[in-house]
């Protein structure tokens, strides 16, 4: 009975600080045309979470902290954060997911303030995010071992690296391709705060592994739809340029 009340009054803390942290930011009417959203996360959320994110920045800049060094630990973060998954450690995983996935956000950023941007720096961070979400996986195909969540989460990597892939390739041919519904923020988003949820929802209600599952499957789906959503807007978008030219 303890637990369950420490899981509500958790859940009820997380819930009542960000309903607060964002009447506060809207109170200022901050500028958000330089905030991009997507359908998921709109520009106001990202907007208020990037604000809370720039003290540190300032503390990185200010500390001589390079964006390299964010990138790494990012890794690292993910590392422990595949462990916990692999421990059954759900509700630390959570945390874990959505600390490495700010690291992810404030080396750019910290990039961008110093003016160390760099085509280095900017293949490191792609190549280390994908590693990041790799092991995340892999830890979770771990917790679910032999289950049938193991396929979930192998649909929901394979989505994922598409979606990435398919961004990349398609800037590569000149093509813009930020388009979709489950980017990986959104990634990150849903299943950090899910797998925080699905912790609560287990200590609450006793529903063995909570949200976790369908929220996998859910990732799985969503993912590779949004794949397929890219593929479909760069193939029209280089037909439609080929037939230009023709």
């Amino acid at each position: 009975m303890n637990r369950s009340l420490f899981a509500l009054f958790n859940l009820t803390l997380i819930f009542a600080a960000a309903f607060v942290g964002m009447r506060l930011y809207r109170r200022r009417d901050p500028d958000l045309s330089q905030v991009r959203g997507s359908r998921l996360l709109g520009s106001a959320a990202r907007g208020w979470y990037f604000s809370n994110l720039e003290p540190f920045e300032l503390l990185f800049a200010r500390l001589g902290v390079s964006p390299t060094a964010l990138t790494y630990l990012q890794l690292v973060g993910s590392a422990l954060c595949a462990v916990a998954y692999a421990a059954g450690l759900i509700y630390s995983a959570g945390f874990l997911l959505l600390a490495s996935g700010t690291l992810d956000i404030l080396d750019g950023k910290l990039a961008r303030r110093t003016g160390w941007v760099s085509q280095r720096g900017a293949f490191l961070d792609s190549v280390v995010d994908r590693y990041a979400e790799f092991v995340v996986w892999m830890g979770l195909m771990v917790y679910f071992q032999d289950g049938a969540a193991v396929w979930a989460v192998l649909l929901a990597l394979l989505g994922g690296t598409m979606v990435s892939y398919t961004r990349a390739r398609a800037e590569a041919l000149g093509v813009p391709c930020e388009i979709g519904f489950l980017q990986r923020p959104e990634r990150f988003v849903l299943l950090g705060f899910g797998s925080i949820f699905s912790s609560v929802s287990v200590h609450v209600f006793g529903s063995g592994a909570g949200l976790l599952v369908p929220l996998v499957w859910l990732l799985a789906v969503l993912s590779n739809l949004t794949a397929l959503q890219r593929i479909v807007h760069v193939t029209r978008a280089l037909k439609n340029g080929e037939d230009r030219r023709g």
